[in-house]
């Protein structure tokens, strides 16, 4: 799939029109409408803020191969995903590993 096609894919997935997704951009609705001709090329600032606004990465909109990444993930339960910082992740599981060693005390002490 080219640039053009993965622009008019993901502002239709959000429900934008192109003039929404033009006053995102900073640019006219024009411009939006010749990308998704393939008429013309977003400068690479423009494709830098496409990619964050779609929420996908510069490789997927500029390589005509690269496929977007599979962001759904099933839970065999009910659960809620979301994104931490690296900051987060690394409290989390330094809280993890905090608890099972006093679980592994409790245990030893027990025995």
């Amino acid at each position: 799939m080219i640039l053009a096609d993965k622009i008019i894919e993901e502002r239709k997935k959000n429900g934008w029109t192109q003039e929404d997704l033009a006053q995102k951009l900073g640019v006219s609705r024009q411009s939006v409408s010749k990308w998704e001709s393939a008429g013309a090329i977003p400068d690479l600032k423009k494709i830098i803020q496409l990619a964050d606004l779609f929420g996908v990465s510069t490789d997927y909109l500029l390589k005509d191969e690269v496929e977007k990444e599979n962001t759904e993930t099933i839970c065999d339960t009910d659960c809620e995903l979301h994104r931490v910082s690296m900051e987060e992740a690394n409290a989390y599981m330094n809280e993890k590993k905090k608890q099972h060693l006093c679980l592994r005390m409790r245990q030893l002490c027990v025995y």
